[in-house]
């Protein structure tokens, strides 16, 4: 798995998607500004309506039209009510290629969307697929294709919206042409992207979570099976959403944010992070995990506060000695060998007629080396064929498998182990003892 990650960057520059232009990311900075006024609607049968009615003005339709080939690129018509009471809409965004001053080419297929509320505003249900979208420039194309989209949200009491979203694409393939080469070979490919968040009211408080999954991750000759991503923010304070969802509508979408509107959010979020933290609230890791060749790499876990209040925010040290954390991590022995064989291969010339014989000889003193050590330091211990850790955060101290560990020093011994040493000066060549000068200071 680390050496197919480490592949990444040989591609990047191959890979690179192009970006819009200028003139391009001014059109959509303006479509944005305009919406702006729809946003502060709260109630989606109305929010709907003003939109399937909303023009944009008449100095940025010639703009529209040149780029998504229209003067209203996803408009809303009113669709049939299949069930009593439910207001549905169908909404398009039609198929269109567009050029970009920089030379790169956008093209995609048609669009659509089925969104469904009823006359309270509250729910809001969308079904949304989009075949194909295909980014080419000089060198290189992205490519992503079978993608959908299912949300079912619930305005609540509070303002608030509660609900979950599903976001799922078949492929996204990167491909680059290699310095010195003129063809173009496919870098870079995800199998079957998955994306889902959702948020949930419990009494008084809420709890939020994401999951991202990828069926196959694909660079060259190596193939990462699966890998998962998933966590969940519990005991957040309900009140403190209404809040935080107010003041990110009052963001200005049309614009970059500047630095001071970037500190102003940040101050903002600082102090939100702080209230959830008095609260209680807790952030679970349920699943961090990857496949490698069978073999299933995990880390699972949480971290919190423990009676964090106002004034410990003062001091890093105080409320790092509140944190308290526990992470469980297992590495199937299996797959480090496999990792080392990886990485043997890239060092061996393949048509050496012991070639096989060199990779597996290299693989198995590279593999003893990271277990070995893991192990002697006690860091890991094996059981059933896996490497496990136990690592606990509590009182400001970090331990590993029960044992104390010294961040400060581990960092300094990791960075030392891979920056390079300062070159030795040479001493400054003098004409006579009269020329040498003064001794500088410590």
């Amino acid at each position: 798995m680390a050496s197919a990650v480490l592949a990444i960057p040989s591609y990047a520059a191959a890979t690179k998607a192009p970006a819009p232009s200028a003139d391009s990311r001014s059109v959509l900075a303006q479509v944005a500004k305009e919406l702006d006024t729809l946003k502060d609607e709260r109630n989606y049968a109305r929010q709907l309506d003003r939109y399937a009615q909303f023009e944009f003005s008449p100095e940025l339709r010639p703009k529209l039209k040149e780029i998504f080939g229209t003067e209203r690129p996803f408009p809303l018509e009113r669709a049939p009510d299949s069930v009593k009471g439910q207001i549905n809409y169908v909404g398009k965004l039609a198929a269109h290629s567009y050029k970009v001053s920089s030379g790169s080419e956008f093209s995609w297929t048609e669009a659509s969307a089925d969104i469904a509320t009823d006359k309270s505003g509250r729910p809001l249900n969308i079904t949304a697929s989009w075949p194909s979208v295909l980014v080419t420039g000089p060198g290189s194309t992205l490519s992503a294709v079978n993608m959908g989209m299912t949300s079912k949200m619930q305005r609540g009491a509070d303002g608030v919206a509660y609900g979950n979203t599903d976001i799922r694409i078949g492929a996204i393939t990167a491909r680059g042409v290699q310095p010195g080469s003129s063809e173009s070979k496919e870098a870079v490919r995800l199998d079957g992207v998955s994306v889902r968040s959702d948020m949930t009211r419990r009494g008084a408080t809420a709890e939020t979570g994401a999951r991202f999954s990828v069926d196959a991750i694909v660079l060259g000759a190596e193939r990462v099976e699966r890998a998962n991503f998933a966590f969940r923010v519990t005991k957040i304070p309900a009140n403190d959403l209404v809040a935080l969802d107010k003041a990110l509508r009052n963001q200005d979408s049309s614009k970059p944010p500047s630095s001071a509107q970037f500190k102003e959010m940040m101050t903002v979020m600082q102090d939100f992070g702080k209230r959830w933290a008095i609260a209680g609230a807790t952030l679970f890791i349920d699943d961090i995990s990857a496949s490698y060749r069978g073999n299933v790499a995990s880390i699972k876990g949480n971290i919190g506060f423990q009676k964090v209040v106002e004034a410990d925010f003062k001091s890093p040290m105080a409320w790092a000695k509140k944190i308290v954390g526990r992470f469980d991590v297992r590495v199937p022995v299996a797959l480090v060998k496999d990792v080392a064989r990886a990485a043997a291969a890239k060092s061996v010339n393949p048509a050496a007629p012991d070639a096989a014989k060199q990779i597996e000889s290299s693989a198995d003193a590279m593999s003893s080396v990271m277990i070995g050590k893991a192990v002697s330091n006690g860091f890991a211990v094996i059981e059933k064929g896996e490497l496990r850790s136990a690592i606990e955060i509590k009182n400001g101290k970090l331990q590993i498998n029960g044992k104390d560990i010294d961040v400060a020093k581990q960092l300094q011994s990791i960075s030392g182990a891979f920056l390079p040493r300062p070159a030795p000066v040479p001493p400054v060549p003098t004409a006579s003892p009269e020329a040498q000068p003064e001794p500088a200071a410590e």
